[in-house]
């Protein structure tokens, strides 16, 4: 999710939901591996930093089991009741990995409901009826 775009949370939080995880781009994914300082020449720190880099498990790595292994541990960790997986338009990474995860997970049990949006507020009234009826359908 990028900022200032809270549109989504926002939406989720005011239908009565709460949000527990968040692994898009500015949320988990920038802790979740951290650079070592152990080394003993800038070189090795550079290769260090490196090495957190490859880690990083965005979409636009391809294949991407990492980040789907990711989230089904959110899953776990938190507890969760469904997942909301929304990209904004044309971010195509996220885009391409939406139908497959969506799959995957709800193969797993894990209710998934798939969201596209853009930094407007034009489509509010739509993804406010959308989010609704998934909060409706997870609490069921």
């Amino acid at each position: 999710m990028a900022v200032p775009n809270w549109k989504i949370p926002h939406i989720v939080e005011s239908s009565g939901a709460t949000i527990v995880g968040e692994e898009m781009c500015t949320g988990e994914r920038g802790t979740q591996v951290l650079t070592s300082c152990n080394a003993d020449t800038i070189d090795g720190l550079f290769d260090n930093i490196v090495d957190r880099y490859f880690e990083i498990d965005c979409a636009v790595f391809t294949p991407n089991n990492d980040r789907l292994e990711h989230i089904k541990e959110m899953n776990e960790k938190y507890k969760v009741d469904g997942v909301i997986q929304y990209s904004i338009q044309f971010c195509q990474p996220y885009q391409g990995e939406a139908i497959s995860f969506e799959k995957n997970l709800e193969q797993d049990g894990i209710p998934v409901l798939n969201l596209e949006t853009d930094y407007s507020q034009e489509d509010v009234g739509q993804l406010k009826t959308r989010i609704e009826a998934f909060i409706e359908r997870i609490q069921n």
